[in-house]
């Protein structure tokens, strides 16, 4: 979970212990006010990442999972706009995950995944740049 409304940019991860009930709390670095998070394999390692959106610091950040439930320090990526939602899926059909994050100004930013965990430059998509076929 995000620990959005804070500058500390934290994620928080509650590992399930099986018996209904979870572990501590394990706090890890993201960007400031993070305000949503998900989780899919972004370097095609079988383990699970996170990519949050932070709206504070205007970025997406990366954490590749270790398998084990924890995850790597952060690499973030610039968008230059408020991030307030993110989704992941293979947007422009190249077989790698790529990353939407939608601002509060309808815009819509799209990070090409590289199929390593990194992304390539950000595209932004505004209502008035979108043509449907």
């Amino acid at each position: 979970m995000t620990n959005r409304g804070s500058n500390d940019g934290d994620v928080v991860i509650l590992l399930n212990r099986g018996d209904g009930s979870f572990a501590p709390p394990v706090a890890y670095g993201a960007g400031a006010n993070p305000a949503a998070v998900t989780v899919a394999d972004f370097n095609r390692d079988g383990k699970l990442d996170l990519a949050v959106a932070n709206s504070g610091s205007d970025s997406v950040s990366i954490l590749l999972g270790n398998g084990d439930g924890t995850f790597q320090p952060a690499v973030d990526y610039r968008i230059g706009l408020g991030s307030e939602s993110i989704i992941s899926s293979d947007f422009n059909g190249d077989g790698n995950l790529d990353l939407a994050v939608a601002s509060g100004s309808f815009t819509v930013t799209i990070l090409p995944g590289t199929g390593t965990g990194a992304f390539l430059p950000p595209a932004n998509f505004t209502p008035a740049s979108i043509r449907l076929r």
